[in-house]
């Protein structure tokens, strides 16, 4: 399938393609407020909109109402009500009232630091459609009002952000500055919004939501429908990048990209690349993701101490080096053989994965990391260290994982691993087609002193299990009709059941539906 969206932008440069590691900025500490409660999921945006936002201290009157009308560009000098507090938040009904926001925050007013706020109402930053269905800009964007993020290089957002369960909607950026998205800058939390009809265009750490996610920031429940392109390297979906600061850990909870995302190098759908202590929970990506360099569904650069559960990616991701359906890369590769440095489960890629070198459906290279109960459903193209686990793993964990995929390379080409050294594997199986120049196995491309237990492959002629198989390990060859039953399933261990409705008759993981 051919993505116009691409083709009608193009790059107006050349990028050089590097290694998939950056180093984000460097940002002074600064506390985070977070929300201790969630509204009542039960309740419909509608019910939302007929009450009142602010508390029961203010009456309706005092709420000015002027929502509904496209932003004119200007800013208001206040919001609508609120106090700022948690049972009180500043609300804000308006365009004008959201640049308020901006305004604010990037003059770096101490005394609306760390404050609670909360949209009123849908939020329209221009007027009329700004991309098309397709996620191509169709609007004038000489007329168009552009967005100055909240937060910027040098100041983050420190509240909490509540959206309530609205949308801001037509929201323009088109800049070659850094720290871009809704919000800049942010180590507050940014909750309960959908932002789409949107295009948000810019230099490095670029987000449909947050530019740069610092200590313990939080991002949750947020949807992404704004077509992203990045003029320089880290680009996302949600979070360019996290920040790290000691002994804070933040977090991506319940957030899913469906706008298509490119540029030159770490590319992701949900997070391009993370330092020390982030967890992600429930993320998924369907849109298109497409980088010269390191692209990845869910995250591109996956450093220490991350941890990644419940992600799903049904987008088409497409690049050179370091290419993936959940991450380009994850761990790190100066650690000791007893160090385990973040973990990724239940995660699933149902996306067509085409790259060079270091092609997967879960991660491109793992170094001293764990992937348990995970899959690859999708075809692999790549040429050197394909997989439909991981292109090439060292020192790695790798638990309850299969892979239904055809994978195609040029040399260390597997169903499960194009490389596997030194690590620790079991309870695994792979049905998929697997194909390649040398090194090419139906469970392992090439195999180097890996402890490993319960390896299944279907039965594919005479082409055998490992392409090289240097030290440790065996794998059983099984028939189709052997591999649909819950005697196989059984085999596999407890994270794997049978349904014949699912997956063509092979087992799956006992969470699937």
């Amino acid at each position: 399938m051919r993505y116009p969206l691409f083709g009608i932008l193009g790059f107006a440069v050349v990028f050089a393609v590097c290694s998939c590691t950056v180093s984000p900025p460097s940002q002074d500490d600064e506390s985070s407020a977070t929300s201790d409660s969630e509204e009542d999921n039960s309740k419909s945006k509608n019910d939302k909109k007929k009450q009142s936002s602010h508390s029961d201290e203010e009456s309706e009157e005092e709420c000015e109402d002027e929502s509904g009308e496209p932003w004119d560009g200007t800013t208001a000098k206040d919001f609508a009500c609120g106090a700022g507090t948690k049972l009180s938040p500043y609300i804000i009904k308006t365009a004008e009232q959201l640049a308020h926001l901006s305004f604010i925050v990037n003059a770096n007013e101490k005394e609306y630091q760390g404050k609670y706020y909360k949209l009123g109402a849908d939020i329209k930053l221009n007027k009329g459609n700004v991309i098309d269905k397709k996620g191509a800009l169709v609007g004038d964007s000489a007329k168009l009002h552009k967005w100055t993020p909240i937060g910027n290089s040098s100041v983050p957002f420190t509240g909490n952000f509540d959206g309530d369960g609205y949308t801001i909607s037509g929201m323009f950026i088109n800049t070659t500055s850094t720290h871009n998205g809704l919000f800049g800058n942010s180590s507050g939390t940014v909750q309960n919004l959908t932002i789409e009809n949107s295009w948000v265009s810019g230099g490095k750490y670029t987000a449909g939501i947050v530019g740069l996610l610092k200590g313990s920031g939080v991002v949750k429940d947020v949807v992404n429908k704004a077509t992203i392109v990045g003029k320089d390297d880290v680009i996302s979906g949600i979070v360019a990048i996290t920040g790290y600061e000691y002994s804070k850990r933040g977090k991506i909870e319940n957030v899913e990209n469906n706008a298509p995302i490119q540029g030159p190098k770490l590319v992701a759908g949900i997070i391009a690349s993370t330092d020390n202590g982030l967890d992600i929970i429930n993320a998924t990506n369907r849109g298109y993701i497409e980088s010269l360099s390191s692209a990845g569904g869910i995250g591109c650069h996956l450093g220490p101490s991350t941890n990644v559960e419940k992600v799903y990616n049904y987008g088409e991701i497409k690049g050179k080096e370091y290419t993936a359906g959940i991450a380009s890369y994850f761990g790190d590769s100066y650690c000791p053989l007893s160090k385990n440095y973040g973990t990724i489960k239940e995660s699933q890629n149902f996306g067509k994965v085409t790259g060079t070198n270091y092609a997967a459906g879960i991660v491109g290279q793992a170094q001293c990391v764990t992937i348990k109960v995970s899959a690859n459903n999708a075809s692999i193209i790549g040429e050197k260290y394909s997989g439909g686990i991981s292109g090439y793993v060292q020192r790695l964990n790798i638990e309850s994982v299969y892979n239904t995929g055809d994978i195609f390379g040029s040399v260390y080409v597997g169903g499960i691993a194009g490389d596997n050294e030194e690590g620790v594997t079991s309870s695994a199986y792979s049905t998929g087609k697997v194909d390649g120049d040398s090194l090419v196995g139906l469970m392992i491309g090439y195999n180097f002193n890996t402890t490993m237990a319960d390896y299944y492959y279907l039965k594919r002629g005479e082409q055998e299990p490992f392409g090289l198989n240097n030290g440790g390990g065996v794998a059983t060859p099984k028939t189709s009709k052997e591999m649909k039953s819950g005697k196989f399933a059984e085999l596999l261990g407890e994270e794997f059941v049978y349904d014949s409705d699912l997956n063509d008759g092979f087992p799956v993981f006992n969470w699937e539906e």
